[in-house]
């Protein structure tokens, strides 16, 4: 998305201003100083604004949709007895690559866990206003906070990231690609319907990731989704669920094929 502006909220000072300018220049979109005007107004005719709060950042577009970084999902997991996609990729400390960062709360629960985690997002715009709230959030849990500030991001595509990733060069690779069934309580869908990336898992995204991944290769997905069987997927089943979760363990692959 280029067609935004970039502003501030009514109360701001020199250096959220000068943040304001910068990430307007980087993004080559009009700054428009906010004065009394309501989002609504500052935004216009453009798709959006991107308001730079003292602790946040927020991006609000023009049918009323806003998106800003916030762990709950990701503490709610952490307090819980127990998480499926912990227990599913183990206690022992791993390199992990999450290729679809979105609001990053899987990120946070495995680096929570004490997993190494790159997480990658395609979108300038969610990568920007995710990774500075990894950076800058204060959760009240030094522990949840130290995660967050160990994980590494990068916008960038995820397939094109794997083609120039070696072999073997990460333990496990995390795919959450946008559901193919409409999931409306989702975080995946909640704030980002006009930035997600869409695309879906493809079988040259698979043969790149098996390719690069030592362990195990994890896709999340909506239990009416067919990728599990048709990509090879060990579809685990959870009762009462929306989203299932699917393994691909490359290293007994490459054990049986030695």
């Amino acid at each position: 998305m280029k067609d935004f502006v970039v502003t501030t909220s009514f109360k701001t000072d020199p250096e959220k201003l000068a943040e304001a300018v910068a990430l307007a220049n980087a993004f080559q979109v009009p700054y428009l100083e906010r004065g009394k005007a309501s989002i609504r107004r500052i935004i216009g005719d453009k798709e959006g604004a991107l308001v730079v709060y003292k602790d946040k950042l927020l991006f609000r577009s023009n049918t009323g949709e806003t998106l800003s970084f916030h762990p709950d999902t990701a503490m709610l997991r952490i307090k819980a007895p127990r998480d499926p996609l912990s227990e599913l990729i183990g206690s022992s400390p791993f390199q992990i690559l999450d290729t679809t960062m979105g609001l990053a709360s899987d990120s946070i629960v495995m680096a929570y866990a004490g997993h190494q985690v790159t997480a990658l997002e395609s979108d300038p715009l969610i990568h920007l206003i995710v990774s500075q709230g990894l950076k800058r959030f204060v959760s009240g849990n030094d522990q949840i906070d130290h995660a967050m500030r160990r994980i590494k991001t990068q916008c960038v595509d995820s397939l094109a990231f794997l083609k120039a990733a070696p072999d073997q060069s990460v333990d496990v690779i995390y795919c959450d690609p946008m559901f193919s069934e409409n999931i409306t309580e989702s975080e995946n869908l909640s704030g980002l319907a006009s930035l997600a990336n869409p695309a879906r898992m493809t079988p040259e995204f698979l043969a790149e990731a098996k390719r690069v991944a030592r362990q195990k290769i994890i896709l999340k997905a909506h239990f009416k989704d067919s990728s599990f069987e048709t990509l090879g997927f060990d579809r685990l089943v959870r009762p009462n669920t929306k989203f299932h979760f699917g393994v691909i363990d490359v290293s007994s692959t490459r054990l049986s094929q030695s």
